[in-house]
């Protein structure tokens, strides 16, 4: 065997290997790849703008009432006419909040739901939505589909 004809061999073999069916072999295409939202980076992005939120839970239980003062004697009436200067107090977002809220719009459904989809089974709907609230401007919702799954069961045919 010449050692200049191994080269030549060792092309041939990898050919036939790589490509065993020969001429009869035909090219199948393979399906499209789906591309899914990248998920990690947008929770990374929404929980680092949103960490620096203060943390705010919910308003305490208020303590009972205490007892209603007794009635008091008519007083005579005003002539003076009061007005009340109502000034309206008016939400508006802090820059930690705006960023926050900005970021959490961006995140794909598909990610909250796909990360929700670990709930038990009782906590699951068929269509279901899950809101977050940033602050009183801010609500984010997003709508996941069913993700329940149901056997059909051959029952058996009575004559």
């Amino acid at each position: 065997m010449d050692i200049h004809n191994l080269p030549k061999i060792v092309l041939i073999v990898v050919f036939l290997v790589l490509h065993p069916s020969g001429s009869r072999s035909q090219w199948v295409p393979q399906p499209p790849i789906v591309t899914r939202p990248l998920c990690a980076s947008q929770f990374a992005l929404v929980n680092h703008a949103c960490s620096l939120l203060p943390y705010n839970p919910g308003p305490p239980p208020s303590p009972p009432s205490p007892p209603p003062p007794p009635p008091s004697p008519p007083s005579p009436p005003e002539r003076r006419h009061r007005h009340k200067h109502g000034r309206h107090h008016v939400h508006k977002e802090t820059p930690v909040e705006e960023e926050c809220c900005r970021w959490m719009k961006q995140v794909d459904s598909e990610c909250v739901c796909d990360l929700l989809v670990r709930l038990p089974p009782f906590l699951s709907r068929p269509v279901h939505q899950y809101t977050v609230v940033v602050d009183s401007s801010c609500n984010v919702t997003f709508e996941c589909g069913s993700r329940i799954k149901f056997e059909t069961q051959m029952l058996p045919q009575f004559p």
